[in-house]
């Protein structure tokens, strides 16, 4: 038996733990991003024409200076993302001493809405201008997706001065191609799933398509050759398609894309420190981040053990409830393990791409993605609470099922519900969820960004969004509650599991149910596109959302787990129920754009 000693030491080492994460992560984190101290990194904030502020990131590398102006790069991210989705770029041109300003777009990240149809292209364009250290004749812009798009707009503007335009997996069909007069290099990995779907699946016939005849000025029955370049670097008439093995997303990540797009740019601008496209350091920078995230959520759960051990908050501790689940391995809990693991799952593309058929932009303020994920968590709610009543009336009921063994209840031995008891509880999230913001606050403010693993992204909540939290709070409530209830089927979170094995397996059960069947999704996605070409769910933009997946599967597990821990501990379903609600919630709203 462990004393009371043993786990408030095991609270402590968890502490100790987390802080190391996060100091040792940020540490990581700002060394490379800086170039070990050679870069500086900042946030800055400008207008466009009609005053919209637009956010961005700034590296200023030491040997860009008044008296020795440096040649600077526009990055520009994808659909929904924030600037930071470009950091592995941004890190790179740095280090090759690049002046690069990556900014937020149009209700992205911490800019505001722009009317502007570069959606803010064009006010990043002059801010570069107005840096003294910044060479205004030796530009170059890019942008990801729908970020080249607006890339090539702007350079489209300022062939004067933006000497090469590299959109990364977009093709020019979107852009007017009858004039351009700077270089052109378009990088579209052969395994890019957004292009396919738009080409028939053959990028190469993407690249022979009337845009890009248009674009190289050759003849239409001349068919353009991947690799090779077209007129010159030197008198800025280069046309340029580059086909590397990447796929859409996994251009934020990929090394020999990355290759390609860094000698492409130092081919146009002279680097002041050129160095091969092969040398590479951002993944050390993304390794700090993953233990920032790390040492986040050890913090998460080391605060949430101490708080239910604190005076204030030990009355949230409820008196053990009474199995009243399945018997372990009988066939109905085999069946309740599979619906809870996969029926959600399953549903997750038809009922995600709702939100491509169906306005609900009048009170969805986020964009399509976002509001797929809050749409599908809805309907997965009923499914789930259906379950848990054929549950309740074939099985639970007859085995002594009440409010009281389900959770529900917060009285010791009554049908009972406390006002009093739910607002400890919600207090206590919202403690353990803002004693996990305030270090999260500070090492943004530290790194000048926030942290991203691959499309996982954990943003702070800027005050244009805060707006919005109540709604996507009660649009998710649902899918929380739905799913703890439902998993009394199984005993999950019934009887004592408040240690050892018990909570164990319970927290892997429930993490399971969170990610599993979502996982195998993303991973059918992908070995079907990487093994035969074809893109799954081409429909409403299906093969996005299954893309998205990825982006949800940290913030479900982290959810699912808080919550299940909290409530094994408490023996009701309140306090662990308001914590997986703002985790997540803080997650959707902040990490994604304003539609």
């Amino acid at each position: 038996m462990k004393t009371k000693n043993s786990k408030c030491s095991r609270r402590w080492i968890a502490f100790v733990c987390a802080i190391a994460l996060m100091v040792v992560g940020t540490i990581f984190n700002v060394s490379f991003t800086t170039n070990h101290g050679n870069v500086k990194v900042t946030r800055v904030t400008y207008s466009d024409d009609l005053g919209n502020i637009i956010s961005g990131q700034l590296y200023i590398p030491k040997t860009a200076t008044v008296d020795s102006p440096a040649p600077a790069v526009m990055t520009n991210h994808g659909g929904g993302n924030s600037s930071e989705a470009q950091s592995s770029y941004n890190v790179e041109l740095a280090r090759r001493g690049f002046v690069v300003l990556s900014w937020d777009a149009s209700n992205c990240g911490s800019s505001e809405k722009s009317s502007d149809e570069t959606h803010g292209g064009e006010a990043t364009y002059k801010f570069l201008q107005s840096l003294e250290y910044v060479d205004h004749t030796h530009l170059a812009a890019s942008g990801h997706s729908m970020g080249g798009v607006y890339s090539y707009m702007v350079a489209q503007n300022h062939p004067e001065n933006i000497k090469v335009e590299i959109p990364v997996g977009m093709n020019p069909g979107m852009n007017d191609t009858s004039y351009f007069g700077t270089n052109y290099a378009c990088i579209i990995g052969s395994k890019d799933e957004s292009n396919l779907v738009r080409c028939n699946g053959n990028i190469v016939n993407m690249a022979n398509s009337a845009p890009y005849h248009a674009l190289f000025q050759i003849p239409d029955d001349e068919t353009i050759e991947v690799n090779k370049v077209y007129g010159s670097f030197e008198d800025g008439t280069a046309r340029v398609f580059y086909m590397p093995n990447s796929s859409h997303s996994g251009a934020m990540i990929n090394h020999a894309l990355l290759e390609v797009y860094l000698d492409t740019i130092q081919t146009a601008l002279t680097a002041p420190n050129p160095m091969p496209g092969s040398n590479q350091v951002w993944m050390w920078k993304d390794f700090g981040m993953l233990l920032q995230f790390a040492g986040l959520v050890t913090l998460l759960f080391a605060m949430a053990s101490a708080l239910l051990n604190s005076k204030a908050f030990e009355s949230l501790i409820l008196p053990e409830r009474e199995p009243v689940g399945y018997k372990v391995k009988s066939p109905m809990w085999y069946v309740a393990m599979i619906f809870l693991f996969f029926v959600p799952a399953v549903c997750f593309i038809p009922f995600s791409t709702l939100a491509q058929k169906v306005n609900v932009s009048s009170f969805m303020k986020l964009d399509a993605t976002a509001n797929g994920i809050a749409i599908w968590a809805v309907l997965s709610s009923i499914l789930l609470f259906a379950f848990f009543l054929f549950y309740h009336y074939t099985y639970g009921k007859k085995h002594h099922g009440c409010l009281m063994n389900y959770g529900l209840s917060t009285e010791a031995a009554e049908n009972r519900v406390s006002i009093s008891y739910i607002c400890k509880a919600l207090a206590f999230a919202f403690i353990i969820i803002g004693g996990t913001y305030i270090p999260y606050m500070f090492m943004y403010e530290i790194t000048s960004g926030d942290i991203h693993i691959w499309l996982a992204t954990l943003r702070p909540v800027t005050f244009i969004r805060i707006k919005y939290i109540p709604l996507y709070l009660i649009l998710q409530a649902p899918f929380y509650f739905a799913g703890t209830i439902a998993g009394r089927s199984i005993s999950l979170n019934n009887g004592d599991r408040s240690e050892g094995h018990g909570m164990r397996n319970s927290l892997i059960v429930s993490l399971l149910i969170g990610t599993l069947g979502l996982f195998i999704i993303y991973l059918v996605f992908n070995i079907v596109f990487r093994t035969t070409g074809t893109v799954l769910f081409p429909k409403n933009r299906g093969y996005i959302y299954a893309g998205a997946v990825f982006s949800m599967l940290p913030s479900f597990a982290i959810g699912n787990t808080i919550n299940c821990y909290v409530t094994n501990k408490t023996n009701s379903i309140y306090a662990g129920l308001f914590s997986g609600i703002l985790w997540s919630t803080w997650v959707l709203v902040a990490s994604n754009a304003i539609g």
